[in-house]
């Protein structure tokens, strides 16, 4: 669609892997590593791409096939709510005109390799400056979640553990809910065994 909004891609991979026993972003997941497998689902349905390291990561040993805007979190620990806050304050900060013209973002984990095309597509054709677009399966609710530009310093905003669900709660009524057959947008990987059911 020529007319659809400009979309920024963001992938959250600061976090730990406590449950994993190991680094899962790094785990190899068909031929290539998990965070690259999760971030090449998303790459081809929005404009551009830009990840969360932790502190002081380079992106180079995770090889996404394509550039990415790179961001690092804070070097103290921190939690969901923190980390995304400071991965939209980053994309707000910057002057990439990449950046400057996306409308709306899709938040999408790091450890998501198995959403399909299907739900990606409709997400972005219904995204908006001003809505929240979400999928379901099976009246569940799932990942990515595409946040219009309007709800960016409220993302920025956010301390802790608090994620970006207290918005969804506060701005009910401009969140879109898009059905889906792609049980995909629930899964993510916390263990081996997880991992290994994918493959």
């Amino acid at each position: 669609m020529s007319d659809a909004p400009q979309v920024v891609g963001l992938i959250l991979a600061a976090g730990y892997s406590r449950r994993f026993g190991g680094d899962k972003r790094l785990a190899p997941f068909n031929g290539q590593t998990l965070l690259a497998a999760t971030a090449a689902r998303l790459a081809p349905h929005v404009a551009t791409m830009a990840v969360m390291l932790r502190h002081g990561e380079s992106i180079a040993p995770f090889g996404l096939p394509f550039d990415a805007y790179v961001m690092q979190a804070p070097s103290s620990p921190i939690g969901m709510g923190t980390s995304l806050a400071a991965a939209v304050s980053g994309l707000l900060a910057s002057t990439d005109p990449r950046h400057l013209q996306c409308e709306a973002l899709a938040l999408m984990l790091g450890d998501m390799p198995d959403v399909h095309d299907e739900p990606l597509s409709a997400l972005m054709a219904h995204a908006g400056g001003d809505i929240i677009v979400r999928p379901s399966h099976q009246d569940r609710m799932g990942h990515p979640v595409v946040f219009g530009r309007a709800f960016w310093p409220a993302l920025a905003a956010l301390s802790g553990d608090e994620g970006a669900r207290v918005l969804l709660k506060r701005h009910a009524s401009q969140v879109v809910t898009l059905k889906t057959s792609d049980p995909g947008i629930l899964v993510d990987v916390d263990t081996y065994d997880d991992l290994s059911s994918l493959q």
